[in-house]
């Protein structure tokens, strides 16, 4: 039901004695109804006047003249929020609180970028809580932010840049924060940026090439050099000047941050084809005691290993995908592994191209697989229709013991400008329901995008209860020809409670479906090694229809967890020694099973104890 609650109406007399400016608005705070705080853009339509926004506290500081001292009826809308409209007495000095219900799970916290993040507030004589709150290194727009933790700081970077004064830096912006408590703000208040700047005070270029073209980064990543000294890397991207090709990529490469120069320069160029790059969102994960850096453009497809010679050889990252290693996508003659029995081999591959949103898109439309087939394949938890990802971010969640995803849609209700959670108990998958936690839906002239969405681990609170993310809201491709006042272009950040939303996955390793990830789990796995079942059933994790040595994956990480409530479970200590042992035993007869086409595995007597399993497996 939408409900919008009159909370307070009052004539601020205090404000009138305190400062003749403040005595001549009218104060508006729009908050939101199930927390109590302010909303950021929320737009204000006043009878008679011009459109007004709330800042990032959900204040309007009505100043005009021709709108004080009456009867004014307001129209309020807010994309994710209920629409509703009040007529109340503008007294000068006076002030009104709104509440909003919220539509969205996710709950918009604040602008990150841009000009004025708190002007009216400030003009209404209520204290920012950033330092800037005004104006910070001459931004006007800034673009899709990569993130990274490096030296204990938070490093941010975005695309491209437009100044308030003068055009713009098209060679990547950079700033720094501290972490939260240390130094740094709760992520629910705001972050506190501190932008590397040229001479001008302007966020100055981050890779400064002497060649023409914007620089764009993406897949940012830290890892220990063979020194033992952290290093931050990035892939880089130097693009077409011109505009009718914009979207050309002239050269590109890893790029190394040099903490002398605080900036970007070449480590490694990439061949023009080089099939397997670090792109999107990076996060990390173990395997096998072997630590992995993975990353997401879409879903989690290209990973390496996380170590310093790995990482600069390019032809060591590898790519999940169906495709044959050494091989490139063909859409009507894709190069498919597949095993003696015909079925698709999804796995890790070096030298091919990984599998992506549109990758299975295509091989569906070609009648190559089935969408169930593909590990990934999102699609509405309540509907069961297709999603089709377009940007995300993935990290590893303490409270849902899952891996989460955030990511925007190509083509939803306002095209990407709807983004959807979804989780998965590998980084493989699979990937299919998802919940929408934020829309930017109203009609087709007033439609928004929110573009490249990247979660903030480093922001989890509560044991990852509550999580962090933030996009790009802007006009661009939206179809809506009015952009919002400094809003447009700039980075917004949301918070969701994961514990409102519903559990989209059996509890991972739990192959008999009793609620528990015990020896009983592994036996399921042993029994089907190597033998095709219906996706995401028995002991098929990652949702490819074929139990495999990646299964075993959640069922380690998951051992002596148990399933209460529907809550997400407590922490319990890593399998022992000796349970590893066994594990590494099961992982060689995985390994013989696909090499050699064995059968079956049997285990000895004294190795079976070690988790209580019959002594005879078969």
């Amino acid at each position: 039901m939408i409900r919008l609650r009159l909370l307070a109406v009052a004539v601020a007399l205090a404000l009138a004695t305190t400062s003749p400016g403040r005595a001549q608005l009218f104060q508006i705070k729009v908050v939101d109804s199930q927390t109590g705080r302010g909303v950021p853009l929320v737009e204000l339509q006043p009878t008679g006047g011009p459109k007004l926004i709330t800042d990032s506290n959900g204040i309007v500081a009505l100043d005009d003249p021709a709108l004080l001292n009456k009867n004014v009826p307001f129209g309020f809308q807010s994309y994710g929020y209920s629409q509703w409209g009040q007529t109340f007495q503008t007294t000068a000095g006076g002030s009104v609180q709104i509440a909003l219900d919220r539509r969205n799970l996710a709950e918009r916290l604040y602008r990150v970028t841009g000009p004025g993040i708190y002007a009216d507030s400030i003009e209404a004589g209520i204290p920012a809580p950033i330092a800037h709150p005004l104006h910070n290194a001459n931004v006007k727009g800034q673009d899709s932010v990569q993130t990274a933790v490096y030296k204990n700081q938070i490093y941010w970077f975005w695309g491209d840049t437009l100044y308030e004064v003068g055009f713009g830096n098209f060679r990547t912006s950079g700033a720094r924060s501290p972490l939260p408590g240390q130094g740094g703000l709760d992520p629910s208040v705001g972050v506190d940026l501190n932008y590397f700047v040229n001479s001008s005070g302007s966020a100055r270029q981050m890779m400064p090439l002497s060649d023409p073209g914007p620089v764009w980064i993406d897949g940012l990543f830290t890892v220990k050099d063979n020194d033992g000294v952290e290093r931050m890397l990035t892939h880089y991207s130097r693009m077409n000047s011109d505009p009718a090709h914009a979207f050309e990529v002239l050269e590109h490469g890893l790029a190394l941050y040099g903490d002398l120069t605080d900036s970007f320069s070449r480590h490694r160029i990439y061949a023009a084809g080089a099939p397997i790059t670090p792109k999107g969102h990076a996060f990390r994960q173990t395997v096998d005691g072997q630590e992995y850096i993975y990353f997401a453009e879409d879903y989690p497809n290209v990973r390496v290993k996380a170590d310093w010679n790995s990482v600069t050889d390019v032809s060591q990252w590898e790519a999940y995908t169906p495709l044959q290693a050494n091989t490139r996508f063909n859409a009507t003659a894709p190069p498919l592994e597949t095993d003696a029995a015909g079925n698709i081999v999804f796995g890790w591959k070096k030298n091919a191209d990984p599998l992506s949103a549109d990758m299975v898109s295509k091989l569906v439309q070609q009648g190559f697989i089935e969408r169930d087939d593909s590990p990934f394949r999102l699609e509405d938890h309540a509907t069961g229709r297709p999603i089709q990802l377009h940007r995300a971010s993935v990290h590893w969640n303490e409270y849902r013991q899952n891996y989460v995803m955030i990511g925007t849609e190509s083509f939803g209700d306002s095209f990407l400008g709807e983004v959807w959670f979804s989780e998965a108990p590998t980084p493989e998958g699979p990937w299919a329901d998802a919940i929408k936690v934020v829309t930017h839906d109203r009609g087709a002239s007033g439609d928004y995008t929110f573009y490249n969405p990247t979660s903030h681990p480093f922001f989890d609170q509560e044991g990852g209860r509550f999580i962090y993310f933030e996009g790009t809201y802007a006009n661009t491709f939206s179809g809506n020809n009015s952009p919002t006042p400094v809003y447009d272009y700039n980075q917004m950040m949301y918070r969701l409670d994961l514990a409102t939303v519903p559990a989209l996955t059996r509890l991972g390793g739990d192959f008999d479906d009793d609620g528990d990830v015990d020896g009983s789990d592994l036996l399921v796995w042993q029994q089907s090694l190597g033998t095709t079942v219906a996706s995401g059933t028995g002991a098929d994790a990652d949702g490819n229809g074929w139990v495999e040595s990646f299964d075993l994956a959640p069922w380690k990480r998951r051992f002596g967890r148990a399933v209460a409530g529907g809550s997400p479970p407590a922490a319990v200590p890593e399998p022992a020694a000796a349970m590893l042992a066994t594990i590494a035993i099961i992982a060689r007869c995985a390994i013989a099973l696909r090499s050699r086409g064995l059968k079956s595995c049997h285990l000895s007597a004294s190795t079976n104890w070690t988790l209580g399993l019959p002594l005879s497996v078969s």
